[in-house]
């Protein structure tokens, strides 16, 4: 799982997200193969399930499970609202208005997930929504009902 960080390579570079220690947020830092940080991602409060995404140089967005569905989830932002809908078989889109922005699927068996994003513009908040996504599902899986 992503607890402690993990690895996202793309046809632009090579990306690493780590979870910042003893955070209490349970802030995670995206470096580019530099080093250099291009965003971050951090609970709004201990043991919460909204997550605020800031993006390196402007942007600002949270990331919340829909009021309406709890397989959905919205992204708010920068006059933007992105979506993001669960499908059959761990699949998941993310999408702005009714365009298709990125795609990611889930491994069955391992914890690796395939993101594939239609826009190079749109891959900082895509990697970003994706990793608050798995951070909500793991914490979820975490929680007793």
């Amino acid at each position: 799982m992503f607890a402690a960080g993990f690895d996202v390579k793309t046809p632009t570079g090579f990306f690493k997200a780590k979870k910042v220690p003893l955070s209490p947020t349970g802030e995670h830092r995206i470096l580019n193969s530099s080093g250099s940080q291009i965003a971050r991602i951090e609970a709004e409060s201990f043991l919460s399930r909204i997550y605020n995404i800031i993006i390196t140089g402007g942007g600002f967005y949270q990331f919340r499970c829909s009021a309406d569905s709890n397989r959905k989830w919205t992204c708010e932002g920068e006059g933007d609202l992105f979506s993001v809908s669960e499908h059959a078989n761990g699949k998941f889109d993310l999408t702005r208005d009714t365009q298709k922005i990125a795609e990611c699927s889930k491994s069955r068996f391992f914890s690796d997930y395939e993101i594939r994003i239609h826009s190079d513009n749109d891959l900082k908040l895509a990697m970003c929504v994706f990793i608050a996504l798995s951070l909500v599902e793991h914490q979820s899986a975490d929680m007793p009902d």
